[in-house]
């Protein structure tokens, strides 16, 4: 057991890796009872009013069942759609027998929970299309916990003059298209004198081979690429970097996503370029420049238009930090606050404007989440 500002902590003996579809099934299962047997236990012994469930897997709100019949509302919290998962990881199986049971799932979850609550606009218009009633659904987007001032911290360290410092955050997968990444570094290496820094968790044996591109390509001297950092480092680490690059592939689960760092660099204010898929053009809309996915070539020539243009660099980056501002997390953590209202009141409908029409919260009663 730890506690983190004030949130207990308590961890399971699981560590998730990326595999075969075996691997992933064995995966989800153990953990599913592992959740079971701590949840139970726990529940007897604090009476929770609301237990707030992280996907994946969807069905692991299934394990709040005790829970459920002790009289505990359940939230369930979509931050990815499973269907989409599967298809992504398993190009060409659409509408295999495994990919009808994530969809089952899914909505086998979305009705057992009290309420639904997921990322963006784009997950939850499918979870209504998949037929969960648009009234149980709460989008609570995924937006970092910073003041404008903490964005804007003074950069750590000093670059030389004349150096650009381009630094990228995120899991390093390859849905990251970090490939691409690497391809610019080279394409722009003469133009510009640029210090690229790749930070992120990753599957050793995906970051081995990003270690190997990056010497194959002799972008050592120009290239680093580094382990996850603490959460309070990522602001002023954003802070130093001269734009941002959002990159993705396309498939499935990039269509869908809306990743943290894209609000990150937003309150950052920085000018970004930015994978052109749906979830995230609609975030973004026009405050960003966007590149097909898998085009190395359109985003160096964005990274470079950029860079060449520090007029253009300002605009784009007070134009994204305007539109993030209805995003920002405090008008999340009103809806979020509002959905565990609506749960313990057995009905009701969202509040239109986030906190500024929330009540405090009930203080009896206890609330568990689980992941």
């Amino acid at each position: 057991m730890e506690v983190q500002s004030g949130v207990r902590i308590r961890r399971l003996p699981l560590e998730a890796r990326r595999g075969s579809r075996l691997r992933y099934a064995f995966q989800y299962a153990l953990f599913f009872f592992l959740v079971a047997a701590s949840l139970v236990a726990a529940q007897l012994r604090n009476r929770y009013r609301i237990v707030h469930v992280h996907s994946l897997p969807d069905f692991l709100v299934l394990a709040a069942l005790p829970s459920r019949i002790l009289g505990a509302r359940l939230v369930l919290d979509l931050h990815e759609s499973m269907p989409e998962i599967y298809r992504a990881r398993f190009p060409g199986r659409n509408g295999s027998l495994a990919h009808i049971l994530a969809l089952v799932a899914q909505r086998v979850a979305c009705a057992f929970a009290t309420r639904v609550i997921t990322v963006n606009s784009t997950i939850a218009a499918i979870l209504e299309s998949r037929g969960v009633p648009k009234a149980r659904i709460m989008v609570v987007e995924n937006s970092p916990d910073w003041t404008y001032q903490a964005a804007s911290e003074p950069p750590l360290g000093s670059v030389p003059v004349g150096t650009y410092e381009i630094t990228i955050f995120g899991g390093l997968n390859p849905e990251r298209d970090i490939p691409s990444v690497l391809d610019v570094a080279h394409l722009l290496r003469d133009k510009f004198r640029i210090r690229w820094r790749i930070i992120g968790p990753g599957d050793p044996d995906y970051v081995r081979r990003l270690h190997d591109e990056v010497r194959a390509r002799n972008l050592e001297g120009i290239v680093t690429i580094e382990g996850e950092v603490p959460a309070g480092a990522v602001a002023p680490l954003i802070s130093n970097s001269t734009i941002g690059i959002v990159s993705y592939e396309r498939n499935p689960l990039t269509e869908i996503a809306t990743p943290n760092k894209a609000y990150e660099y937003a309150i950052a204010g920085k000018a970004m370029v930015v994978a052109d898929l749906g979830a995230l053009r609609a975030l973004l809309g026009e405050t960003v420049l966007y590149y097909q996915p898998g085009e190395p070539i359109a985003l160096a020539w964005n990274v470079a238009r950029l860079l060449e243009n520090p007029s253009e660099r300002e605009k784009l980056g007070e134009a994204a930090r305007a539109r993030i501002d209805a995003h920002r997390w405090e008008v999340m953590a009103g809806r979020l606050v509002d959905t565990y209202r609506q749960c313990l009141d057995g009905g009701g409908q969202p509040s239109p404007k986030g906190t500024q029409h929330i009540a405090p919260a009930p203080t009896s009663g206890r609330l568990s989440g689980g992941r």
